[in-house]
């Protein structure tokens, strides 16, 4: 069995224009994109496979019923995996842990991370808060003291961010991401700037339950990542994190390699172009290698993968 092409999914956004759809090639989106779903086995919007014999399937189906693709994984498809091009700041986000996950239906929390495809030489993301225990963090609020609660780290080309369930986060405008996120799919609001509608409305916050999931913990608002890095000829793959919620790769390709890995990988080509399997490939396309596929690329490019 060969790779699986997967057909994206839009998905509008306040923040959204044209950025997604002009950087990665998907003219036929719609103008108001702030990104797009790679792969999603989502129950009501689940990506679809462009690639014989499963043309026209998606992917939950095809994690339900053919799991030789995966490797006999049990459960939920375990992620959601998304480009995001932010032409806006958006709003500061909590999501909640198993623990609190569990209290309102869902099975497991949502554990986020970014890598970044692009960043403006001055771009940074909310990143954690300064607010020592509840009490401290509601009179930042009441107080209306949101520049000195937020707090905020510098990122670059290439870095990889990690976002645990409990930390006080915000993607800003100027950057091109790969996200990744466990597939849980709730977001608590926690702050929008005071920013109004047309009709002078500020948007909807989840406030209580957002408090509800923060941590306090300032290991926890430290991004630490070390990287395992292995080469080949033509091929620097660099394992940026794996853990049980995810394990997340880079490939970057310079020439003929083959590559070969012992567990399904959603792959996205973020940068540059070339073949995988003597298919033309490039930025923005979308494909599955299932378990134990061995596949040959060639060409100038940045594959990022993401497995369980």
């Amino acid at each position: 069995m060969g790779i699986l092409f997967f057909k994206p999914i839009p998905r509008p956004a306040l923040w959204g224009h044209t950025l997604v759809k002009d950087y990665f090639g998907y003219q036929d989106f719609p103008d108001g994109i702030g990104q797009s779903w790679s792969f999603s086995a989502q129950e009501k919007d689940s990506t679809v496979c462009l690639t014989e014999p499963y043309q026209g399937m998606t992917l939950r189906n095809l994690w339900i019923h053919h799991q030789e693709l995966f490797g006999n994984q049990e459960g939920e498809f375990p992620v959601i995996i998304s480009l995001v091009g932010p032409e806006d700041d958006l709003s500061l986000q909590v999501h909640p842990d198993a623990k609190h996950a569990q209290k309102v239906g869902f099975s497991s929390g949502k554990n986020e991370a970014w890598y970044f495809i692009e960043a403006n030489d001055d771009a940074n993301i909310v990143y954690g808060h300064h607010a020592k225990d509840e009490k401290e963090l509601r009179k930042y609020i009441q107080e209306d003291r949101w520049d000195e609660l937020i707090k905020h780290l510098d990122v670059h080309p290439g870095d990889f961010v990690y976002l645990p369930a409990g930390l006080l986060h915000a993607l800003k405008k100027g950057s091109i991401v790969y996200e990744i996120q466990q597939a849980t799919d709730i977001t608590y609001r926690f702050y929008d700037y005071h920013r109004k509608d047309a009709a002078g409305n500020e948007r909807e916050l989840h406030l209580e339950q957002a408090i509800d999931c923060l941590s306090y913990d300032p290991k926890e608002m430290e991004n630490h990542i070390h990287p395992v890095v292995s080469e080949t000829a033509h091929m620097k793959q660099t394992v940026f994190i794996s853990n049980d919620s995810f394990t997340v790769t880079k490939l970057e390709i310079d020439g003929q390699d083959t590559y070969q890995s012992g567990h399904y990988q959603l792959a996205t080509i973020v940068k540059g172009q070339g073949k995988v399997d003597n298919q033309e490939v490039k930025v923005g396309d979308n494909f599955l290698i299932p378990v134990n596929c061995e596949i040959k690329v060639d060409g100038q490019m940045t594959i990022m993968m993401t497995t369980k």
